[in-house]
């Protein structure tokens, strides 16, 4: 009778983690997420749907897991463990003899004194509520990054694929939203960018980063498709079209961040379709057929120079016609700009205040208020420092800083690995390269905005890591085997 459960167990279990189911299930997970965590905010309705479907992917991955999975690829799960542990040490309340020395804590227990009140165990975060909100919003990426890492090594590069058609799901839906109703239900969340071409997300800024981002994905993947491949001119030119689409889309967001990436991402879209492998073969057919022409008007160079001319066509043409509302914000002042620049003397304040142990994450809102001077006060709050490195060390301290100063040498570490076999490999390096720029932008818009606490975006930030580290291991094995 036991043997019969464990064989029925056994069998269960070889059907929910066949490779095929893990890839749709990652799918459906990515889906779910782009679709319904576009807003960075905690109030946001849809969470009540994406967090606990979040814990039920983590526990499917977690089952269908297996050790060859994990090995050499866990550094990215234990960065996420590593902020998700210390959300939980701020939660653990303390007594108030060591709580009270706490940086920039006297001011509370001031208060309770003056009212009579017994000073009470408090955890080191300024508010509970907000700071286990983060330990939650965390289940979201890691059961993305769980998911991903069952897949098998031909999946890979279909999750990719995968993420590239959201965001370009994203950028129909912003074309839709331009052409429709400036408040209609096109709109996914209450507070939004009304009137401005967001797609699945709640900010523009978010929204721009993302096609910036896209713009890379979608050089990487026309180049380096197959000439073999079923519709791979096809594939090629629709791809190179797509871009030309995404660029006014990013004019029009109004976002200084989106302009500001999209260069350097047209540039690196046009050096894979350059260097790429479906360019390159055509080049080489049509150097064997006519050596001369073909050097000076081959594909990839017809694909480069009319790319660039097209660009900047477009690109004119925006900024003449006054649909640039991006290129105004840049170059012209604004409200907000003035915002930011006035917020850094005050968030420096509250660095300096609160470290090292940081205030909690979540707590930047309630805890700006403290120090919010009365010539920024107006109609509207303040709910992220729009400064996400300097919010993060705020609220997480000499701890937040060290596992980033971590993640960051890792990630330097991949770069150069990368750059030490680049000769020896061929084309998963680009892969390597391509992961590597669209985590930097990411980065790149935190200067100046909170991307990376929108669950959409910090899913595929800590996705396209672990496609980094699988590349550059990729890369490594393949110079060995060579060498």
């Amino acid at each position: 009778m036991i043997d019969t459960r464990r064989n029925r167990l056994n069998q269960i279990l070889k059907r929910i983690d066949h490779p095929s189911l893990c890839f749709y299930a990652f799918v459906a997970f990515l889906t779910l997420v782009f679709f319904t965590g576009g807003g960075s905010r905690d109030d946001v309705q849809s969470l009540v749907i994406l967090r606990p479907l979040a814990v039920l992917f983590c526990a499917y991955a977690l089952t269908c897991m297996r050790p060859e999975h994990l090995k050499g690829r866990t550094f990215s799960v234990y960065i996420v463990f590593a902020i998700l542990l210390l959300m939980l040490l701020q939660l653990i309340p303390l007594p108030p003899s060591i709580w009270v020395e706490l940086p920039s804590r006297e001011m509370f227990a001031t208060i309770a004194n003056t009212a009579g009140i017994e000073q009470p165990w408090r955890p080191l975060t300024l508010s509970p509520s907000r700071t286990l909100n983060s330990l939650f919003s965390l289940s979201v990426p890691l059961a993305a990054m769980l998911l991903y890492l069952n897949l098998s090594e031909a999946r890979r590069k279909e999750a990719i694929i995968v993420v590239m058609g959201l965001c370009l799901i994203s950028a129909l839906l912003a074309v839709f939203q331009l052409a429709g109703s400036s408040r209609g239900p096109l709109y996914l969340y209450r507070i939004t960018n009304f009137g401005g071409g967001v797609g699945l997300f709640a900010n523009r800024n978010h929204q721009a980063i993302i096609l910036a981002s896209t713009i890379v994905m979608i050089g990487w993947y026309v180049a380096f498709l197959r000439p073999t491949e079923k519709l791979a001119t096809l594939k090629f030119y629709g791809g190179i079209a797509t871009i030309f689409v995404i660029v006014p889309l990013i004019f029009v967001t109004g976002s200084r961040a989106g302009l500001l990436l999209m260069a350097p991402g047209l540039l690196a879209a046009m050096l894979f379709i350059y260097f790429g492998r479906y360019s390159d073969e055509i080049r080489r057919n049509k150097v064997a057929n006519a050596k001369r022409k073909a050097q000076f008007i081959s594909s990839r160079n017809l694909v480069l120079l009319g790319s660039i001319a097209t660009v900047v066509t477009t690109g004119a043409l925006s900024v003449y016609f006054s649909r640039s509302f991006a290129f105004d914000r840049l170059f012209g002042g604004n409200v907000i700009g003035e915002l930011r620049l006035q917020l850094l003397p005050i968030l420096q304040t509250m660095l300096h205040d609160y470290f090292p142990w940081g205030s909690g994450f979540g707590t930047f809102e309630h805890v700006y208020k403290i120090y919010e001077p009365k010539e920024l006060l107006n109609p509207t709050y303040l709910n992220q420092a729009h400064n996400d490195w300097l919010q993060f060390s705020i609220e997480g301290g000499a701890p937040a800083v060290s596992i980033g100063l971590v993640a960051a040498i890792w990630f330097i570490a991949q770069l150069a690995n990368l750059a030490r076999y680049w000769r020896l490999s061929r084309y998963t390096k680009y892969t390597g390269l391509m992961a590597a720029i669209v985590m930097l932008f990411f980065l790149a818009g935190s200067i100046g905005d909170y991307p990376l606490r929108v669950p959409s975006i910090i899913t595929v930030f800590l996705i396209f890591a672990c496609i980094l580290g699988d590349s550059v291991r990729s890369v490594k094995r393949n110079a060995m085997q060579d060498s």
